[in-house]
């Protein structure tokens, strides 16, 4: 892992950003918007994904460390990447703008089987994203990573990502409107699921066995939901939320958040 960069000043950024204006409608716009970005916000690695209701999401552009790619594409692939917290953006409609990691994971995250096989095998030590909706029904997501052993963004750092986000939303912004749907020719389709098909199977998951509770529990578990989290969201006692989610395992004839999300994952592939 190569050392992190110093951060430019202000006045070389705003040197820098003509550079970045000029490639607005063309293909060039995402690698010349995230090499700036990154000078002021230095990581080790990015992703630009758009997620809209009527289509796959789509990769426009990465700059991924090696350990991170394979298994960033195979989670995308088999749909685990719903679970996500940065996916929760997208489902729940997030505000556009810039959002760190621990205001999107839920609590008890890190203990969930896809932390530990994608985010802890990826070495990632912290995360950042910038939410951009360019058009009703789209979500442009830019993720920042830190990976070990270069450590977490510092106070700093926030405070730079806080003062550029909406300049950067201003420019995906403005780069969509005048491209529309055309995408980078280098841009990757990572999943068959449109996110329309997504909501559509949590909004329905169990729909002939389990009362109107049980599948809004199961569908806060399959997003990710600790019991905690998922009280709160509800509005009930973390007791309440144990019960109706032991009724869930029980007629659904399961035994695991892990369980229950593979039979959410049969549900998505099924034609």
């Amino acid at each position: 892992m190569t050392s992190l960069p110093t951060a430019s000043n202000s006045q070389q950024l705003h040197d820098q950003l003509p550079a970045v204006i000029e490639t607005l409608d063309s293909t060039g716009f995402y690698p010349a918007l995230i090499n700036w970005l990154c000078r002021f916000f230095p990581v080790d690695s990015v992703s630009v994904i758009a997620y809209s209701e009527a289509h796959p999401p789509k990769l426009l552009f990465e700059a991924l460390t090696e350990q991170e790619r394979e298994i960033f594409f195979a989670r995308f692939m088999d749909g685990t990447y719903v679970a996500s917290p940065s996916y929760r953006g997208v489902m729940e409609n997030y505000a556009p703008g810039a959002y760190l990691w621990p205001e999107l994971m839920p609590d008890d995250f890190r203990e969930s089987d896809l932390y530990k096989s994608y985010y802890q095998a990826s070495q990632i030590e912290d995360l950042a994203y910038v939410f951009c909706v360019p058009a009703p029904g789209v979500h442009i997501q830019i993720g920042l990573g830190r990976h070990y052993p270069n450590p977490k963004f510092s106070q700093s750092d926030i405070a730079n990502l806080y003062q550029l986000e909406a300049l950067v939303r201003s420019l995906v912004d403005k780069h969509y409107k005048l491209t529309g749907s055309d995408d980078p020719p280098d841009s990757v389709v990572l999943s068959r699921h449109v996110t329309e098909r997504v909501k559509q199977v949590l909004n329905n998951f169990g729909a002939d066995i389990l009362t109107q509770r049980e599948k809004d529990i199961a569908k806060l578990i399959i997003s990710g939901y600790s019991s905690q989290a998922a009280a709160e969201k509800l509005c009930i006692s973390p007791g309440t939320e144990r019960v109706h989610r032991a009724k869930v395992y029980a007629k659904l004839n399961l035994r695991s958040n892990s369980e229950l999300f593979s039979l959410f994952l049969n549900h998505l592939t099924e034609l």
